[in-house]
């Protein structure tokens, strides 16, 4: 089987770091993988996972598609379409908004390749042209939650659980950001990973602050700042203990060492950032929605009872408490969190391809 996803950019975030652990999975269950990227990526953690994938036998071309640029999304869309052709796969696959309506536009007339779109938010709100191109596509679902919450009305869908792997994600090595921020070495480390976009709702953590009013304890976040859209951290200048680290390719050896990852989202689809502090063994505090409570039954991971700063705080110093190890953790969240490694995704991915597949092929 030739698949192509085809999705934004490789700049980091949910979509692309799953993307890292199912493309190279489906190559080892025997299929021809490819990644279509939109956007032009010009950011050193793009090279990092283009490089993985890579070595991994998943080859990676580039659009080159210019920021709100019409004459560059028009340019795109047939360059896409074209490099389809050459290509000949059997599936595609989008991922995002944007790249649906790029997968939707290099299907137009040709039966024999199928299109099928992944929904990686809950929920994704599709535009006006997406609703009538991919109105009738099979849509994938990443979570339970995410179709809890969905927009869209086609008749032929499934819900498959998000997964990493761990072998991509995880590692033994150590970052210490206490070190690196020149922090007294008994400071607690909490960890926030995600891009700068709103849903995050990393402006939550200066109500924390102003409310914690502790010193010793610093709120470190992993992600990107995109320009247009995306928060503004000369906001959070006068928070001392709020560090924005930027896009960073250690996140795994950063939780190594941190005492608490954190979530303030107030949406999700299934947390790719959370299966991996999962697997990293590393405790955990989650914002009190749907997406989060319906994963949070695992050792070391607590949900605030309300989404204000005073229960986030209780939530954060009583998990701040626990000196479990996370090898420890690890182990004991094992059987649980078994379910979201990447080979039980990339087999279902496949199935349901093959299932459609099937169905329109005459």
């Amino acid at each position: 089987m030739k698949i192509i996803h085809i999705l934004n950019s490789l700049k980091g975030g949910g979509i692309q770091n799953f993307i890292l652990s199912l493309a190279p999975e489906q190559k080892k269950l025997g299929c021809d993988v490819s990644i279509i990227v939109v956007d032009r990526d010009t950011y050193e953690y793009s090279k990092h996972l283009k490089d993985i994938l890579v070595n991994n036998g998943v080859k990676v071309y580039y659009l080159n598609k210019i920021l709100h640029n019409k004459i560059s999304f028009i340019k795109t869309l047939i360059n896409c379409r074209k490099l389809v052709q050459s290509l000949r796969p059997d599936i595609i696959n989008s991922h995002g908004e944007m790249s649906h309506i790029y997968g939707a536009f290099s299907t137009i007339g040709r039966k024999k390749i199928n299109h099928y779109i992944t929904i990686h938010n809950g929920p994704e709100n599709w535009s006006n042209i997406n609703k009538i191109l991919n109105r009738n596509k099979p849509l994938i679902f990443c979570s339970q939650a995410a179709f809890d919450l969905k927009e869209q009305n086609n008749k032929k869908y499934c819900v498959i659980d998000n997964g990493v792997s761990p072998s991509i994600v995880k590692t033994k090595e150590v970052v210490d950001l206490r070190k690196e921020l020149k922090l007294p070495p008994t400071c607690k480390i909490i960890v926030l990973v995600g891009s700068l976009r709103p849903q995050k709702n990393y402006d939550f953590l200066t109500g924390i602050v102003q409310e914690l009013k502790d010193d010793t304890i610093h709120f470190c976040i992993c992600g990107g700042n995109y320009g247009k859209g995306y928060i503004d951290i000369e906001n959070f200048k006068q928070y001392k203990t709020i560090h924005f680290l930027g896009l960073r390719s250690d996140v795994s050896a950063i939780e190594n060492s941190a005492n608490l990852f954190l979530s303030c989202s107030t949406f999700e689809g299934l947390p790719i950032a959370v299966l991996e502090a999962y697997f990293n063994g590393i405790p955990c505090v989650l914002s009190p929605i749907e997406q989060h409570i319906k994963i949070s039954n695992v050792p070391k991971c607590w949900i605030p009872k309300t989404f204000t700063a005073h229960s986030f705080i209780a939530t954060i110093k009583e998990a701040l408490k626990d000196q479990t190890s996370h090898d420890n953790i690890y182990q004991e969240r094992l059987p649980i969190i078994s379910k979201y490694s990447i080979s039980e995704s990339a087999r279902k991915y496949i199935n349901f391809y093959k299932q459609k597949y099937n169905e329109t092929q005459y």
